[in-house]
C-alpha cells in the first residue's frame, strides 16, 4: 500500500501558562520541578503516567550513587557528592518508612560503595506531597506531542490527554522526557544511540527464601554484591544481592542466547526479592512505536521464562512467584541532544572540573572496569544542558552525553536528580530576571545552588 497522509488544520486552545514547564516527571524532572517552584517560578510538571518518578520506579532499583566510590581506593575519604533536593527526598522517605537510607556494600564496594534503596509505593505518595507543598501544578496522563515556536525560540508545548489537545505556554521549558521528545520537536539537533546499548525489564518475586538462596549462592561462589541490614525481620537481613547465574551451565546457555545478564537485585522486605535486574535486548529504537512494542512483549516473555527457571533450579525460589513488573520497558539510550558541551569519558574518569559547573558526580556504571580516578568526582558544566540553536529550552537526564562509555556515568539515577536541581533552579532564575536561560549569570546560579545545599566544592 502506498504511503497515505492526512492533512490537518488545528486550532488548539491555550489551557495553561506558567514560568517553567517541565516535560517528563522522571528522575530528573521531579527534582527540576521542585527546584523551579521553590525558587519562585510558577511551575507545571507533565508526565505520561499516573505517578511520578519514571525509571526511578520503573527499572532503576537501587540509586547509584550519592557518594564517591571510596571503597575501591583504600584511604580515600567518603564524600557525599550529591546533596540538596535529592537528599531531602531520601530524608522524607526515611521518615515515612520508605527507605533504610544510605547503605554501605558488604561485598561489591568497588562497583558502588553506597547504595540507596526506596519503597516505590511510599515514594509515590511522598513525592506528590513534596510537589503540593512546593506549589507545582501536575498534569498526568498527558503526552508532549508538539512545540509552540517563534523562529528558533520555544514558547510552549502542545499536550494531548483526556481533555484532548491543549497548549501550555511558558517562559522556559525543561525537557526531561528521557527521549528528548520536546527538544527534537523544537528543532534541536540530535543523534540516536540505541544501537550501543540494551533495553531491559526488571521484575520482583515474593515468597523467596532469601537466607536459603544466599546460602546456596555462597556455597557455589556466585555472590558478587551483598548488603546485610535490618529490614524488620528476625530471619532475613539480605537487602542487596547480586550473583552470577552464568556459573550454572543451564542458565549460561539461556543467557548466551538471549543476552540476559546478572542478575542484580534488592530486597526491602522479608522474603521479597522485589527487584531483579537482568533481562535485556540489544539495539532497540525505543522512539519507534512498533519496535518498542515488540521489545515490550519479548521482555515480558523473558521475565516469565527466567522466573520459571529460578523456581525450578535455584534453592530459595521454590515457592516464589512474580509480584511486580514495571509499567514499561527500561530504556537507557535513544536521542542525544546536541548541547554546548558533550561530556567525554576522559573528563569523567580524570575528575574534570569546569568554571560553569552546576553539579558534581562520582559514579560509573561500568566499575570496576571503568573507574573514576582515585575515588574522585567530576563536574558537569551548565552549557551541557543548553541545546545548540534552540532558545528557552533546557535538557537534562539520559538525553545528554553522546558517547556510550561516558553516558554510562551521566545517565545514572542520582546524576539525573542532581541535573534536575541545576536546570530547575536555572529556569526559575531566568524567568524571575526576564532573561533567557542562555543569558543567565552562571555565577549567580552557582551561588543559589550552594545556598540550597548543592555540593560544588
Amino acid at each position: 500500500m502506498s504511503a497515505q497522509f492526512i492533512e490537518e488544520t488545528l486550532k488548539t486552545p491555550v489551557g495553561y501558562e506558567c514560568d517553567v514547564l517541565v516535560a517528563g516527571g522522571g528522575t530528573a524532572g521531579i527534582v527540576a520541578a521542585l527546584a523551579a517552584a521553590r525558587n519562585g517560578a510558577k511551575t507545571i510538571l507533565i508526565d505520561r503516567y499516573g505517578f511520578l518518578g519514571g525509571s526511578l520506579l520503573n527499572g532503576a532499583g537501587p540509586l547509584h550513587s550519592f557518594f564517591n566510590v571510596y571503597k575501591a581506593f583504600p584511604g580515600v575519604k567518603k564524600v557525599q557528592v550529591v546533596r540538596g533536593i535529592p537528599q531531602e527526598i531520601i530524608d522524607r522517605l526515611v521518615a515515612a518508612g520508605g527507605s533504610p537510607g544510605h547503605l554501605e556494600q558488604d561485598k561489591g564496594g568497588s562497583y558502588d560503595s553506597v547504595i540507596t534503596l526506596i519503597d516505590w509505593e511510599i515514594f509515590k505518595g511522598v513525592i506528590f506531597d513534596m510537589m503540593e507543598e512546593a506549589g507545582v501544578r501536575i498534569l498526568l496522563h498527558v503526552m508532549a506531542v508538539e512545540t509552540v515556536r517563534e523562529g528558533n525560540t520555544v514558547k510552549g508545548v502542545i499536550i494531548e490527554g483526556k481533555s484532548g489537545r491543549e497548549a501550555i505556554l511558558a517562559h522556559t521549558i525543561i525537557d526531561t522526557t528521557g527521549d528528548g521528545d520536546v527538544a527534537a520537536k523544537a528543532g534541536a539537533k540530535f543523534i540516536k544511540q540505541h544501537a550501543t546499548t540494551k533495553v531491559g525489564m526488571p521484575f520482583g518475586m515474593t515468597n523467596v527464601d532469601m537466607p536459603r538462596l544466599v546460602k546456596f549462592l555462597e556455597e557455589k561462589d556466585m555472590v558478587n554484591q551483598i548488603i546485610h541490614a535490618d529490614k524488620g525481620s528476625k530471619i532475613d537481613d539480605i537487602i542487596r544481592l547480586g550473583f552470577e547465574l552464568r556459573k550454572i551451565p543451564l542458565f549460561q546457555e539461556y543467557m548466551d542466547k538471549t543476552g540476559i545478564w546478572g542478575p542484580l537485585g534488592a530486597s526491602l522486605h522479608e522474603n521479597n526479592y522485589n527487584y531483579i535486574n537482568g533481562t535485556s535486548i540489544p539495539n532497540v529504537d525505543a522512539t519507534d512505536t512498533e519496535t518498542l512494542s515488540k521489545a515490550e512483549i519479548t521482555l515480558r516473555k523473558q521475565v516469565m521464562t527466567l522466573a520459571k527457571m529460578l523456581k525450578e533450579h535455584i534453592p530459595g525460589f521454590e515457592n516464589a512467584y512474580i509480584s511486580w513488573t514495571p509499567a514499561c520497558v527500561g530504556i537507557r539510550y535513544t536521542r542525544v541532544i546536541e548541547c554546548g558541551h558533550d561530556m567525554s569519558l576522559d573528563e569523567i574518569v580524570n575528575c574534570q572540573r569546569f568554571d560553569d559547573e552546576v553539579m558534581l558526580y562520582g559514579f560509573h556504571d561500568c566499575a570496576p572496569r571503568i573507574m573514576i580516578k582515585n575515588g574522585g568526582y567530576y563536574g558537569i558544566p551548565y552549557r551541557a544542558f543548553l541545546p545548540n540553536g534552540v532558545e528557552n529550552l533546557l535538557v537534562a537526564g539520559r538525553l545528554i552525553t553522546s558517547v556510550w562509555e561516558a553516558h554510562m556515568s551521566t545517565r545514572n539515577t542520582v546524576s539525573c536528580m542532581a541535573q534536575g536541581q541545576a536546570v530547575g533552579t536555572a529556569a526559575a532564575l531566568a524567568a524571575k530576571a526576564g532573561k533567557t536561560v542562555r543569558d543567565l549569570d552562571v555565577k549567580q546560579l552557582q551561588d543559589v545552588l550552594r545556598k540550597q545545599d548543592v555540593f560544588l566544592d
